[in-house]
Order: structure tokens, then sequence, then C-alpha cells
């Protein structure tokens, strides 16, 4: 196990595997690279900083849909219940992108808020035997929407809605470590 900075704790707990932080790398660096050859012009086009903002935003929904599973981030908030529902609260990232690279608005904030309402519903859930299935319905009619949302629009646009989707509702809403009580 590493000792995780304290600056990085909301990110990947308080400690974690190396292996964690290679997974959460590769991955990001694999899919965001992707975008890139694909789509890069779409970060350009939105301007300097625009483009660098809505880059990391994306990054971040992707890096933490992999965090999020981790053993490390899955303890921190298990312990903090408060800091859970701050960290669902503050997720606003789908409507912030599409603002800064021109996205219709109205499909972020539809996708933005079915996942955040979602989230808080599994999230009302915890330690309930039928969490994981509830969440996982929620994140597959998350990802549906976005596919319906942004199919054609842009490989960005529907990379942000599925993985925003899997990262908040079933990723980050359910504590994959907690014993669940019968019901």
């Amino acid at each position: 196990m590493i000792k995780v900075p304290k600056f990085f704790h909301d990110i990947l707990g308080e400690e974690t595997r190396g292996y964690a932080i290679g997974l959460i790398t590769l991955t990001t660096a694999l899919i965001m690279g992707y975008l890139m050859v694909e789509e890069g012009e779409l970060f350009v086009a939105s301007g300097t900083i625009a483009g660098v903002i809505g880059f990391i935003l994306l990054a971040d929904i992707i890096a933490g849909t992999v965090a999020n599973f981790t053993k490390g981030t899955n303890n921190f908030y298990a312990k903090r219940a408060l800091n859970r529902w701050i960290f669902i609260a503050i997720h606003v990232q789908p409507v912030i992108i599409s603002w800064l690279l021109g996205f219709n608005m109205t499909h972020a904030v539809i996708v933005w808020l079915f996942t955040i309402l979602a989230a808080v519903i599994v999230n009302l859930m915890m330690g309930k035997s039928y969490q994981r299935e509830v969440a996982g319905t929620f994140m597959a009619l998350g990802i549906f929407l976005s596919v319906v949302l942004y199919m054609g629009v842009s490989m960005v646009a529907l990379t942000m809605g599925i993985f925003f989707s899997i990262k908040v509702i079933y990723s980050f809403a359910v504590d994959h470590e907690r014993e669940e009580q019968d019901d």
C-alpha cells in the first residue's frame, strides 16, 4: 500500500496500491489519447483555455470512473458520509464541459440531473442488499440516455455522458466493500 498525500485523499483515499494508480493512468491516457486523435480539433476550436479546461474535466471523469472503484477511495468515503454527499453535489462536469466545448446545454443538464438524482437514490440505499442492482439499473439507463442524446454528435460528448453515469452512479455511490444487510 502507498500512503497518499493529504491533498489527494479525496481522489485516491488515504492509501492505495501502486497498480491502482497505474490502471487509472493507463485507462485515462488510452481514452483521452484516442479522443485527441479522433476529435482533438474540438478542444482546439473551443479556444485554448476552454479546450484545456474541457480536456482536464473529461480526463477527471474518466480517471474518477476507475479511481472510485479502488479500495482506497471507496474506504475513504465509506468513513465520511458527508464527504460522499458533497462529492455527489459538486459533480457538474457535463454542464461545464458542454458549455466550454459548445455541446447542447439541455442535453448536458438532462444527463447531469438524471445522474445526480440516481446517485442520491443509490446513496440513500447504503448497506441494502439491493443497492448494487438498483445502481446497475440506473447506470444502464444513464448510459442509454447518453447514447440517445449524444450518438452522432461527438465522441467526446458521448464519452462524457457514459463515463459520468458510470463514475457517479455506480463507481462512486455504491460502497463496494460494505457488508450488505438483509432486507
